[in-house]
């Protein structure tokens, strides 16, 4: 148990929240037994060689600019690539990789990779910082961010677009992840007072019918995360005192809500997210360790609303579509 979880379980006991502390030691006794079934999604990490060349057909009129930043794992790049280009259809999409000056080889991307646009860093820019280079090249009326440890599902991205379509109000749209065994990563996000953050069904099966319900949430990954390119421009894109990465995305769905938009969260959609793939998981170190920095700036930034609009740690309540 991380100290994340200890102090949402010392909180929920604080609270005597008895329903949803039985559920989350449910899902964490089942953790690693394999007792919740996989979905069946579809896998390419490791199982494809990058000797295909892959080619995306070109499109002059993008409806959704799909951007994909990379730093090496060119193995994960490719294989992301690879299920956007088998699992995307019905929507007229262009893709964007954002190199942040890998040295492995994602520096020849273009030999395996056609028909994509090619951004690279003469500098390492960092998540956050590549991310915001590349938008200001999409084509599209709305961006699509992409981690490239993902392998998407089909049917994703129209999902996705038909939901930001139903509703002008609608600023942010985001997908159900799936850990690669296929139980569910993440089905929304909540925040609570102290800007610690729950990432709700975390683990559990993601063919429950509590995560298979489309629904306002408090916020969405950036793993997958759908937006409209005018609100990113009006808004400026990730705030980069977030840089290089974490709580961008958390800090994008509050700058979204400020503006009188919904943030909502789309189970049809589902992505495969290998998590901890790009940055780790030990936030003691490297890239990680910004999660706790960065915590603490999102608290400075937005304490007022947090205090007023948020829910207490612990307590699982979660928004109702409206």
């Amino acid at each position: 148990m991380t100290a994340v979880n200890a102090r949402v379980l010392i909180n929920l006991i604080t609270h005597n929240d008895i329903k949803t502390l039985s559920d989350l030691f449910r899902i964490w006794r089942g953790r690693g037994t394999g007792r919740i079934p996989a979905n069946g999604a579809e896998i390419f990490y490791g199982k494809i060689s990058d000797a295909e060349v892959l080619a995306f057909e070109p499109v002059k009129e993008p409806v959704v600019t799909i951007i994909i930043p990379a730093y090496n794992q060119w193995d994960y790049t490719y294989s992301c690539l690879y299920s956007v280009l088998r699992n995307t259809g019905g929507v007229p999409y262009d893709v964007i990789v954002a190199d942040d000056k890998s040295e492995d080889e994602t520096r020849n991307i273009l030999n395996h990779v056609r028909g994509i646009k090619l951004i690279r860093s003469e500098k390492n820019l960092g998540f956050l910082r590549t991310c915001n280079r590349a938008a200001r090249e999409a084509a599209g009326k709305y961006i699509l961010f992409l981690n490239n440890d993902t392998n998407v599902q089909k049917g994703w991205l129209s999902s996705l677009l038909e939901t930001m379509e139903s509703d002008d109000r609608i600023g942010l749209v985001g997908a159900k992840l799936l850990f690669p065994d296929g139980r569910l990563q993440d089905a929304g996000g909540i925040i609570w007072k102290d800007a610690s953050c729950w990432i709700y069904g975390r683990w559990d099966d993601p063919e429950k019918k509590e995560y298979n319900v489309v629904r306002d949430v408090d916020y969405i990954s950036g793993a997958s995360l759908l937006t409209r390119k005018e609100l990113w421009q009006e808004i400026g894109g990730f705030d980069e005192r977030y840089s290089p990465a974490y709580y961008e995305d958390t800090d994008l769905a509050l700058e979204v809500r400020k503006r009188g938009y919904r943030v909502v969260y789309q189970p049809r959609a589902e992505v495969v997210h290998f998590e901890g793939a790009s940055c780790g998981t030990d936030e003691r170190s490297g890239i990680k360790r910004y999660q706790r920095i960065n915590k603490e700036k999102f608290f400075r930034k937005w304490e007022q609303t947090l205090k007023g609009e948020y829910q207490e740690p612990g307590t699982i309540r979660l928004r109702a579509a409206k």
